[in-house]
């Protein structure tokens, strides 16, 4: 097998399990996905063997932390809010809409948007899908960002993987039929 020039890594296959990263791992994952988020592939460095072994596993985790919460709770958490403060419930398409979007945001987050609107809500009506999130907007971005830079860097690396093996089989080709090329 042809050796890999220097600025290409082959990628590991994608782990199935759910290991988790240690925090070293993650810091150096994200460093390299925050630096070449906006460059070339083409001028892609050598990537560290610890980046692009951890990069599946990063991914992986990126992902969990997107994960949806549970319907169930989200509608138990609106029945309580309307109680307490005395609420009229929407309408149920309306409460059917608003439990599907707001268990569609990681449980967490959906968590603290329900306790920064238990805390802080100041009108005298339900709060809409609008007002939840807007009290968590930084941090889902922050981690849809997260995702979008790593899947980035995952494939920057697979495509120069690809290029690489692409023209080797270019090269292999020209010479069987004795072309020489640059």
């Amino acid at each position: 097998m042809t050796a890999l020039p220097h600025n290409v890594v082959p990628m590991p296959a994608p782990s199935t399990s759910l290991t988790s990263l240690s925090a070293t791992q993650k810091r150096q994952v994200d460093a390299w996905s925050e630096s070449w988020h906006d460059e070339p592939g083409i001028h892609l460095p050598d990537p560290p063997d610890a980046v692009v072994a951890a990069l599946p596993a990063a991914i992986a985790e990126a992902r969990r932390s997107l994960a949806p919460g549970d319907p169930a709770e989200v509608l138990a958490a609106l029945t309580t809010l309307a109680v307490r403060r005395g609420f009229a419930m929407p309408d149920d398409v309306a409460l059917e809409m608003d439990v599907e979007i707001l268990a569609s945001w990681p449980r967490d987050l959906w968590r603290l948007a329900f306790r920064r609107i238990w805390e802080n809500f100041a009108y005298r009506r339900m709060p809409e899908v609008a007002d939840f999130r807007k009290t968590i907007e930084a941090e889902m971005a922050e981690r849809q960002d997260r995702l979008a830079r790593l899947e980035t860097l995952r494939l920057k690396l697979e495509t120069a993987r690809l290029r690489h093996r692409w023209n080797e089989e270019t090269r292999r080709r020209h010479r069987r039929s004795g072309e020489s090329i640059g």
